[in-house]
């Protein structure tokens, strides 16, 4: 009597793109919602400027100048701006292992902006890269590297997360 075996065939670069794809949802999200901060803040900025009173919606304008507030606004839009960069970054473990490239574009076809990012892995673990690109709320993730290198850049990434 003879018994079966079971195998089971691992696909890592599949589970590289399932895990980046996942990320990016997430960062993507947090991306748009950081969007809109700034958007509101530009607004409100436009608002201060054509000197509409503003003090019943946001009460805290009754304490500063107008110069004042113009130049918060213009902080507050600069610094939501530049979270909604970071927040495609990889986690504290995974930074370490990756260089991340973001890059944004306007389109004239799109309300949202469209964003490329490249994750380079480091080279004394495996030649990967990983490019996430968005299209209006459309994600497309690409991985290039061969077999050998995604299977390390993944056992490399179950590890590092289960330290977290």
């Amino acid at each position: 009597m003879t018994t079966s075996t079971a195998t089971t065939e691992f696909d890592a670069r599949e589970a590289l793109r399932q895990f980046f794809e996942a990320n990016a949802l997430t960062a993507f999200n947090n991306c748009i919602e950081l969007l809109k901060q700034r958007d509101f803040y530009m607004h409100a900025l436009y608002k201060i400027e054509q000197g509409v009173d503003l003090e019943n919606e946001l009460p805290e304008l009754k304490l500063v100048k107008k110069t004042t507030a113009k130049s918060i606004c213009k902080q507050l839009a600069k610094n939501a701006e530049k979270k909604a960069i970071e927040a495609w970054g990889l986690n504290m473990n995974l930074a370490k292992t990756f260089q991340t490239n973001a890059k944004v574009f306007a389109e004239e076809f799109s309300l949202l902006p469209v964003f490329e990012i490249v994750y380079r892995s480091q080279k004394k673990y495996s030649a990967v890269n990983v490019i996430v690109k968005t299209c209006r709320r459309n994600l497309k993730v690409e991985i290039e590297g061969g077999d050998l290198d995604c299977e390390n850049l993944h056992a490399l990434i179950v590890i590092q997360n289960l330290k977290i």
